[in-house]
């Protein structure tokens, strides 16, 4: 059974208890909310198992004001994307020791993203949610489309408490993003 809601609140933690009430009075196995925190709307996608009382599946995806210029895909460093390496795939390094043997890193600009990632606590949640891929592109091909930052974890269970960390992690990006545009625009 699918189910899909929206909730809207001015900051997250007026909006995640919300959601969680939501998450733990439902008997579902598709869950998707529009999640409406001040300027910014976040898409939520939860495949659940309810025997377990976890997540199987996550997506995250928000659509990023100001459509910025930078692109990037964060996915986690395996065995074989050694190899790939190796073979000669691209991966930037941006100077963070972990998260560069941690992750796949590819973007069109390396000294945006360092800016992006610098912070220690959003490098915590990263490298504590390694099997998150992490995408920020347009949605389509099309001229002036929409930029979306897309976080999916699709390895092992999740509990609410992760997802809810996730979710922090995708917002405060979103906001930076949407800040550095906002800035860099004025500058211009």
């Amino acid at each position: 059974m699918s189910y899909s809601r929206t909730f809207r609140a001015e900051t997250e933690a007026e909006l995640w208890p919300q959601l969680h009430a939501d998450l733990t009075t439902t008997d579902l196995v598709d869950y998707q909310a529009d999640l409406d925190q001040g300027p910014y709307q976040l898409q939520l996608e939860l495949q659940v198992d309810a025997a377990a009382g976890t997540y199987s599946y996550l997506k995250l995806a928000a659509r990023v004001p100001g459509r910025p210029l930078l692109r990037f895909a964060l996915h986690e460093q395996t065995w074989l994307q050694e190899i790939g390496k190796l073979l000669g795939m691209e991966d930037v390094e941006l100077g963070f020791p972990e998260l560069d043997a941690a992750f796949i890193i590819s973007t069109n600009d390396t000294a945006t993203l360092k800016d992006l990632l610098a912070d220690s606590a959003v490098q915590e949640l990263l490298l504590r949610h390694r099997a998150l891929r992490l995408v920020l592109t347009p949605a389509s091909l099309a001229a002036g489309a929409d930029v979306l930052l897309t976080a999916t974890h699709t390895q092992g269970p999740l509990a609410i408490e992760q997802v809810q960390e996730i979710y922090h992690l995708l917002s405060t990006l979103v906001q930076r993003i949407a800040a550095r545009r906002a800035s860099s625009v004025l500058l211009a």
